[in-house]
């Protein structure tokens, strides 16, 4: 018990850390930019090309890590690359001065997500994947709630009505000391090793059918959310958001994904992984266009609410979603997969929607992004089956009008083996 409870302790407190660093990047990294005088395309570009380089480096990852069953040394390598690479920030001048240090920093935050994944999976058992990963996942919005509230003070005590580089320059210089920590606790994390005998065969294996399609239709969900995202707080900006309001839309969230996160696992425990992600799936462009008609920043504090019922379902399930499919042996390259997957839509994404939000504005954008998301929504609930090994139907506790629609979030009406 004593080593299962420190084993536990150790996994939470790292998501803590790595979802912290994402409570000062996700709202302060664009205002950076745009202090920096670099336009909402560039900003795109910036924000996609950078995500898009660190994906040629993360599937290698994946697989070098399941070869040698081993995650520390990659854990405490990818963190010290962030750390440099967002500490630098404020030295950046020109154009591909930020790109480069974004594809360095996106490479290391992008391993540190994949890895906990990882962890995590190995520890469990899958039957109860989600309740697991829930528990421990929770404390990662925490992080993100303590540290995006924190800097959000800090800079609007700092700057007032404004938001320049002298105001924001100290979120990059004392943020990525969190990368610092998680370097060092990387080595006392549990990192159990696989039974299989001949690992470099199993990492061969190519993916299950039901993963890919999945893959394919979390591309599109991410594509529309990271993608718009990406833009959000410059959306707070123009509402007139200073910086303690522009961290609590997106520490709004979070809160409630807090609570949605526990539910979800034990719910997917029980339900199966598809139902849960069903409804994440058909929030999501819903929640997109309810940008559209802001006035102002209340409004989206109410949108952003949302969110914690998007990322409180996608961001435990996704990831107990491919545990469920791979093996020990497996389990780093899928979980890589589903990273690179996220991290080349959030790549693509930010490449267009920055042109159209220059073009057409912040409120088009919104709209374009629904329409993405409404294609992965579609390829979901037509193409993906649960992945539970043993679920109860949702089905067959809905009322007998309701059966019928209630069985689509079980599975869709035609399937193939998984």
């Amino acid at each position: 018990m004593g080593t299962q409870w420190a084993s536990n302790f150790r996994m939470a407190l790292y998501l803590f850390l790595v979802s912290s660093s994402f409570g000062f990047l996700q709202p302060f990294l664009p205002l950076y930019m745009e202090a920096a005088h670099i336009s909402r395309a560039q900003i795109g570009v910036i924000t996609g090309l950078g995500i898009g380089i660190a994906l040629l480096v993360q599937p290698l990852l994946g697989r070098l890590s399941d070869r040698l069953d081993a995650r520390r040394p990659f854990i405490c390598l990818s963190a010290l690359f962030a750390f440099f690479a967002y500490t630098a920030v404020p030295h950046a001048r020109h154009y591909g001065e930020f790109l480069a240090l974004v594809a360095l920093g996106a490479n290391g935050t992008m391993y540190l997500n994949a890895a906990g994944g990882v962890l995590i999976g190995r520890m469990v058992q899958k039957s109860k994947g989600g309740t697991a990963y829930a528990a421990l996942r929770v404390w990662g919005s925490v992080g993100y709630i303590v540290t995006a509230l924190v800097t959000g003070i800090l800079v609007f005590r700092r700057a007032g009505a404004a938001l320049d580089r002298a105001a924001l320059g100290p979120v990059f210089q004392y943020g990525p000391v969190l990368f610092l920590v998680v370097a060092a606790l990387a080595w006392t994390l549990p990192d159990s090793k696989s039974v299989t005998q001949d690992p470099e065969a199993n990492t061969k294996a190519p993916l299950p059918p039901n993963l890919r399609r999945f893959l394919t239709a979390y591309f599109f969900y991410t594509f529309a959310l990271y993608g718009a995202s990406s833009f959000l707080s410059l959306f707070l900006k123009s509402l007139g958001a200073k910086g303690i309001m522009i961290s609590a839309a997106f520490a709004v969230g979070v809160l409630v994904e807090v609570f949605v996160m526990r539910w979800s696992g034990r719910f997917s425990d029980q339900y199966g992984r598809r139902p849960a992600l069903a409804i994440s799936f058909l929030l999501l462009p819903i929640r997109l266009l309810l940008y559209v008609p802001a006035t102002g920043p209340a409004w989206v504090f109410f949108v952003q609410a949302l969110h914690g019922i998007n990322f409180g379902i996608m961001g435990a399930v996704a990831v107990v979603f491919v545990n469920d499919l791979a093996t020990d042996n497996t389990r780093g390259h899928a979980q890589a997969r589903l990273f690179a997957v996220a991290g080349l839509a959030t790549a693509v994404g930010p490449l267009l929607f920055g042109a159209i939000a220059q073009a057409y504005g912040l409120p088009m954008m919104f709209v374009a992004a629904a329409g993405i998301a409404v294609i992965g929504a579609a390829l979901f609930m037509v193409g993906v089956q649960d992945s539970h090994p043993a679920s109860e139907s949702l089905a067959d506790i809905a009322p007998t009008r309701l059966k019928r629609a209630v069985g689509w979030l079980d599975g869709p009406p035609h399937t193939t083996p998984k």
